[in-house]
C-alpha cells in the first residue's frame, strides 16, 4: 500500500521564547510531511510578507578529494595548486613549539 503525499497541509503554531531568541515548534506531522528529522538543515525565505521553510539537502562527501572536486567543479588533477613548497616564516617570536 503506497502512502499518498499531502500536497496542501496547513497547521498553526505559536512563537515562543527560546533563550534570547524566539522559536517555533514543528509537530511530528509537519516533520513527517517535510521528511525532516533532528539536526537537518532548513532554509528560510521571506518574500512579499510570506515565509517559506524548506529542507536543504547538504551534499555528503566521503573524503577530501570529493569535497575539493565538488567545490572546484573539476577533477582533482585539474585543480590548480599555487605551490607545494614549504614556506619559511622566520624564527619563533613567542612560545611556539614546532
Amino acid at each position: 500500500m503506497e502512502m499518498d503525499t499531502i500536497t496542501n497541509f496547513t497547521t498553526k503554531t505559536v512563537i515562543r521564547k527560546w533563550g534570547n531568541s524566539q522559536g517555533i515548534r514543528l509537530s511530528k506531522e509537519v516533520l513527517s510531511q517535510m521528511n525532516l528529522k533532528e539536526d537537518d538543515t532548513v532554509g528560510i525565505s521571506i518574500y512579499d510578507g510570506k515565509m517559506t521553510i524548506e529542507k536543504i539537502n547538504k551534499p555528503k562527501y566521503l573524503n577530501l578529494q570529493e569535497r575539493l572536486e565538488s567545490f572546484y567543479n573539476r577533477p582533482l588533477d585539474e585543480i590548480y595548486i599555487e605551490s607545494t613548497q614549504e614556506v619559511d616564516v622566520g624564527a619563533s617570536v613567542g612560545n611556539e613549539q614546532w
